[in-house]
C-alpha cells in the first residue's frame, strides 16, 4: 500500500516482523492498522456508519477541516482505505503509524569546522519589571512527576495521557520519565526570574504521550491547543512527519492561543532540516543546543532549521544533590522557560522574536 504525504508517493513493504513495513523513503513503519483522514467541515459524521468501519474518533478540529482516527473492522482495513481514498469530501488518507527506531545508529559528534550554516542566534537571558501574569505551558513528553518540591511553583491544569486517551487521576502511579526533566528545567529557568516570589510562575498542561503514533501526537497536539496553551514544548526528534500532524501545529500557530510551539534540535550532530523535520515546519521554534564556551554543542543538530540556541547544561535539585543534565531538550526547556517569562512580562511572540534574533 501507499499514501502520499506533501504530495509524495509513500509506499510500504511487508517485512518479516508482523505489522513492521519498510518504505520507499529509508524509514520503517509499525501500523495498528487504524486510518487517519483529514475532512471538510461538517462531514466528520459522515463516517461511523461507512461499510466496514468499527468507529471513528474526532483527534483535532481545524479551522477549515478536522482529523479524524478510523478504526476499520478486523480484516476490513485495506478496503476500507481504499473506500476512504475515494469520498470526494476527504482530502488526506493516510495508515496511522509510528516511526521505527534504529536502535543500532550512533552517532558522531561533529569534526572540523567545514559546516555551513546560517550564524547562531543565542537566547537572550532577560529580565523585566512590569506586571506578571502566569503563562500556560503545554510539555508533550513521556512521563511526569510534580510530587517533587522543585515543581511546586507551577500550577497543574491538566495531566492527560495520549496514548491512553484519558485525563490521568491523582492516585495515578507516576512515571518520572524524561518530561520530570524537561519541566523541572523549566521551572528552573522561570525560578531564577523575579517572578520566583510569586505561588505560581506558570500554569502547565502535562500530557504524556510515549508512543510517538501519529493518531497520539497529533490528540496530544490537539489538547494543548484545546487547553489554550501558549507555549507547546515537545522534545522529539522525528525523521519524518505526516502532514496531518504538521497541519494540527500550523492551525494552532496561525489560528488558535500558541505564541509558540518549541522543539529540541536533536543530538544526533546532523542538519536538523533532516534529521529532525519537526523543525522543518513553519512557525515552529527549533532550538540546538551550546556548549559552555558558547560554541554549537559537538552533539546538537544545527543548521538553517534551528531558530536559536541555548545552554545545553542545566543543574536540577534531586532530593540532597544537584545533578547535570545536558542535551538539546534541556536547551529547548530552557527557552520555553525564557519565553514563558518573557510572555509573561507582556512581550508579544514577534516582540520576543525580535529581541532574541539582536545576537549577543
Amino acid at each position: 500500500m501507499s499514501f502520499k504525504n506533501y504530495g509524495r508517493d509513500v509506499a510500504l513493504f511487508t517485512s518479516e516482523t508482523a505489522n513492521i513495513y519498510t518504505s520507499n523513503i529509508g524509514q520503517e513503519f509499525y501500523l495498528n492498522h487504524k486510518i487517519i483522514i483529514q475532512v471538510e467541515k461538517g462531514y466528520k459524521d459522515k463516517f461511523t456508519h461507512l461499510t466496514g468501519v468499527f468507529q471513528t474518533q474526532l483527534l483535532s478540529e481545524l479551522s477549515n477541516s478536522d482529523i479524524v482516527l478510523i478504526s476499520p473492522q478486523k480484516g476490513q482495513f485495506l478496503t476500507v482505505y481504499k473506500r476512504l481514498e475515494n469520498i470526494s469530501s476527504v482530502e488526506a488518507v493516510q495508515p496511522d503509524y509510528a516511526i521505527v527506531k534504529n536502535h543500532h545508529r550512533t552517532s558522531k559528534a561533529r569534526k572540523g569546522v567545514n559546516i555551513h550554516f546560517k550564524p547562531p542566534n543565542r537566547l537572550q537571558n532577560s529580565q523585566c519589571e512590569v506586571s506578571i501574569s502566569p503563562t500556560r505551558i503545554a510539555i508533550i513528553d513521556d512521563g511526569f512527576d510534580f510530587s517533587s518540591t522543585a515543581l511546586s511553583p507551577f500550577n497543574v491544569l491538566l495531566e492527560y495521557d495520549a496514548d491512553r486517551q484519558e485525563v490521568m487521576i491523582a492516585d495515578t502511579t507516576r512515571v518520572a520519565g524524561h518530561g520530570t526533566m524537561v519541566a523541572s528545567v523549566i521551572a528552573s529557568q522561570l525560578n531564577s526570574k523575579p517572578i520566583s516570589k510569586m505561588s505560581h510562575v506558570a500554569e502547565v498542561v502535562a500530557i504524556q504521550q510515549a508512543s510517538t503514533l501519529n493518531s497520539a501526537m497529533i490528540l496530544a497536539f490537539s489538547v494543548a491547543q484545546k487547553m489554550n496553551a501558549d507555549i507547546v514544548n515537545s522534545s522529539w526528534t522525528l525523521p519524518f512527519v505526516s502532514q496531518l500532524l504538521a497541519s494540527v501545529i500550523d492551525d494552532g500557530l496561525l489560528h488558535g492561543d500558541v505564541s509558540f510551539v518549541i522543539v529540541s534540535a536533536g543530538n544526533h550532530a546532523q542538519d536538523a532540516c533532516i534529521s529532525n523535520k519537526l523543525s522543518v515546519i513553519e512557525g515552529v521554534t527549533t532550538i540546538g543546543a551550546l556548549s559552555k564556551d558558547g560554541s554549537i554543542a559537538p552533539f546538537s543538530n544545527y543548521g538553517n532549521c534551528v531558530d536559536y540556541y541555548a545552554p545545553s547544561t542545566a543543574l536540577l535539585q534531586k532530593q540532597n544533590k544537584r545533578i547535570a543534565v545536558s542535551g538539546t531538550s534541556s536547551a529547548a526547556a530552557m527557552a520555553t522557560g525564557e519565553f514563558s517569562y518573557l510572555l509573561s512580562c507582556g512581550l508579544s511572540n514577534n516582540d520576543i522574536e525580535i529581541k532574541n534574533n539582536k545576537l549577543k
